[in-house]
């Protein structure tokens, strides 16, 4: 299975630490027509995505 926890332990272990609510910064790596992927600024990269984080177009303020 690809992008496994086996994979990538540390990008496994920075998303389980994060909370709902938690507020992050980062910068927009990409602009897809369904949403932006953003590259946190203490986050991981991620293996496969320009980005860890991912905001779809409803919750863009």
């Amino acid at each position: 299975m690809m992008g496994g926890r086996s994979e990538n332990p540390e990008l496994w272990a920075f998303l389980e630490s994060l909370h709902y609510g938690d507020i992050l910064s980062g910068t927009v790596t990409a602009i897809e027509r369904f949403g932006v992927f953003v590259a946190l600024d203490d986050g991981p990269d991620h293996p496969v995505f320009p980005g860890v984080g991912f905001i779809t177009i409803p919750e863009l303020s």
